[in-house]
């Protein structure tokens, strides 16, 4: 399914490819009304991507993984919308701008079309910038690279921008032989533009061979107050000022409740010092190596169907094995939070019945990771303090019936829960939904009322939308076993 990152609607009529290194695109389809599609089966498969467009929408990339069955894959794609649309002659000089900067400037006549002819009609051209700032997959391919020096390896990101270009017919155009272009790439959110270097590699995704291929560099220079890195191109795609680093391994073993192994996990790391990732499959004996940034703070993450953990995790300088499992809990229900700079800290809180009756409730926040009742357990397995997120809420099963609340608060920072890209992806019994505060209803205050959980007497669960603003606690007044109803505790931030 393609969707729209932030709202999670369905992106109807985008362009889905499927590529794999060597073989170039193996199918292309569009996808329905509801943003769905389908390929056929081509059978056991190396590394394939998945590449979506979309009009309005910067493309994006997936790496379905480095072996895929297209039988048994479900593919979420999410499409960031476009900053900038425009359309204007080929035979114009132009300047796309997002905040006051221009990023992308083009000479008149610098469009050839699909078969390398010039090109003198009207252009429609779609720039997208991209912050991978707490979430990572916001960068098309992942980031598996290839240096100037052929030398393949992992990149950290200081930031991306998209910019495509289409003719009239809609076809696609590219810069003619011999000419170029100068790219302003503004730098992420979560980098700090004085401890950033002045020069910075620059990488283009490479949807055929479906890897990151570094050409050219980029220095950094500021404009209207805003820091970017500058370079130039002769060809269009998506841009990324990335450095590549000697990662180290992390080895380790997914398992189960019951401590049986679990085969064909996708175990993923995601830098929280750094911009970056990784990912891998375990083997049949649940094992795992998977490649990171030495000296770094990451959450480590597994999912297998509806079971999945994370967990925090600091690397020093060279290799090294989890001394313990990663253990994969039942997940019926996963709830990830992500926002950015500032507000500089938004926290994920669960409310719901703690006994048969609905006489107490429980509060499930960072000073209560854990909630068990009845074999059942609730948690928030990553509380973050430092932007961006992710937080991460998982419910085994809901043990009792009733009402299950699901709220953000803004906790600490400037500005508001909608100033910041705020994000709730939702995932129940394998299907994904994404909830944004710009939907939220009513006057905006500090807490934000996602989504209600109602539970019947049979355990069944129905997903009740709330989208509303609520400037009180989200406590019913019910007597607590955590008697939440008294003052938060201070939080203790790591910097």
């Amino acid at each position: 399914m393609v969707r729209n990152y932030y709202t999670g609607d369905p992106v109807p009529n985008a362009a889905v490819t499927a590529t794999t290194a060597g073989r170039g695109a193996l199918e292309t389809v569009t996808t329905d009304a509801n943003g769905r599609f389908a390929f056929n089966a081509p059978g056991e498969l190396e590394r394939i991507a998945v590449n979506a467009s979309a009009n309005g929408f910067g493309d994006t990339s997936v790496i379905a993984g480095e072996r895929l069955s297209w039988n048994n894959e479900n593919l979420e794609l999410s499409l960031l919308p476009a900053d900038v649309t425009d359309t204007f002659n080929a035979g114009q000089a132009v300047a796309l701008s997002v905040d006051g900067v221009d990023l992308v400037e083009l000479d008149a006549n610098s469009f050839v079309d699909s078969d390398g002819n010039p090109y003198s009609g009207n252009v429609t051209a779609h720039l997208t910038v991209i912050d991978p700032s707490g979430d990572p997959s916001r960068m098309p391919g992942g980031y598996e690279a290839i240096g100037a020096d052929g030398e393949e390896g992992l990149m950290e990101s200081w930031g991306a921008i998209t910019a495509t270009f289409h003719g009239e017919a809609g076809d696609n155009l590219q810069l003619a032989e011999g000419r170029s272009a100068t790219i302003r790439i503004p730098i992420a959110d979560a980098r700090s533009p004085s401890q950033s270097p002045w020069n910075i590699p620059l990488f283009y995704f490479d949807q055929q061979d479906t890897i990151w291929r570094e050409e050219g560099s980029a220095q950094k220079m500021e404009q209207n107050g805003e820091w970017f890195y500058e370079g130039t191109v002769n060809h269009f795609t998506s841009w990324n000022a990335d450095v590549l680093y000697d990662a180290i391994t992390i080895s380790g073993r997914v398992v189960d409740e019951a401590g049986n192994p679990i085969a064909d996990a996708i175990v993923r790391s995601q830098g929280q010092d750094y911009i970056g990732g990784s990912s891998t499959r375990t083997a049949a004996d649940g094992t795992f190596s998977l490649q990171v940034r030495p000296d770094s703070e990451l959450l480590i993450s597994a999912t297998r169907l509806t079971l999945s953990n994370t967990r925090e995790i600091t690397v020093g300088n060279s290799d090294t094995t989890l001394s313990e499992d990663l253990v994969l809990f039942q997940a019926s229900v996963a709830l990830t939070l992500t926002w950015g700079l500032n507000p500089s800290d938004l926290d994920s809180h669960l409310y719901g019945p703690a006994n048969a009756d609905g006489s107490e409730e429980f509060h499930l926040y960072f000073a209560n990771k854990t909630e068990i009742y009845d074999d059942a357990s609730i948690n928030l397995d990553v509380d973050d303090t430092r932007s961006f997120g992710p937080e991460v809420t998982t419910v085994s099963r809901f043990p009792y019936p009733g009402t299950y609340r699901y709220m953000v608060k803004r906790y600490a920072g400037s500005g508001t829960i909608s100033d910041s890209p705020a994000r709730v992806e939702l995932s129940i019994d394998g299907e994904t939904q994404v909830f944004s505060p710009a939907n939220a209803q009513g006057s905006e205050g500090d807490w934000w009322h996602v989504v209600n959980f109602v539970v019947d007497t049979n355990g069944s669960v129905t997903t009740q939308v709330v989208q509303e603003w609520n400037n009180n606690v989200g406590f019913l007044g019910l007597p607590s076993h955590q008697n939440t109803q008294t003052k938060q505790p201070i939080k203790s931030y790591a910097r």
